[in-house]
């Protein structure tokens, strides 16, 4: 969460919560802003609102079971977007699916991509495949990696739209 510098007022979305263990540290820090968090599996919804029932509760969080082209929010809605371990940034997401991204960044906004991988060479392929889709779409980015506990290498992929 340090990666993201989330401010309390941020309009921030998860693609693709999983569990909601994000969702958790997100909605932690805000006070005024609040998370929407989307997961297409019914299960991994139910999962992340139950685990953050006090979040939901308190309007710093919403969960989705959806695609994570949310058609009701208008553009430059989001101040950050975030994934983690999310495949569609390293097997190649669609076109479409990118220029939603940029279409909900706020004006300054950053999309975060998060992966964790066994080892450096895959840590590598997979931040390198998102820094090409990425690129290729306009956005500028940056890459850090850090290695964790049983050398699993996470990495952090930065983008922001070129306006």
């Amino acid at each position: 969460m340090e990666t993201m510098d989330v401010a309390p007022d941020d309009q921030v979305l998860e693609i693709g919560c999983g569990r909601g263990t994000a969702v958790s540290l997100v909605a932690g820090r805000l006070t005024s802003g609040r998370i929407v968090a989307v997961d297409r599996s019914a299960a991994m919804a139910r999962l992340a609102a139950e685990r953050n029932q006090i979040h939901v509760d308190s309007g710093r969080a919403e969960i989705r079971c959806a695609e994570f082209e949310p058609a009701d929010y208008p553009p430059g809605h989001f101040d950050k977007i975030f994934a983690v371990n999310v495949s569609l940034f390293w097997l190649g997401a669609t076109t479409a699916q990118i220029e939603r991204i940029r279409d909900l960044l706020a004006p300054g906004g950053r999309l975060y991509v998060f992966g964790e991988r066994p080892t450096s060479v895959h840590a590598t392929a997979n931040a390198a495949a998102t820094e090409r889709l990425l690129t290729g779409h306009g956005f500028t980015t940056t890459t850090s990696m850090a290695t964790r506990g049983q050398g699993r290498v996470l990495t952090c992929v930065t983008g922001a739209p070129a306006r």
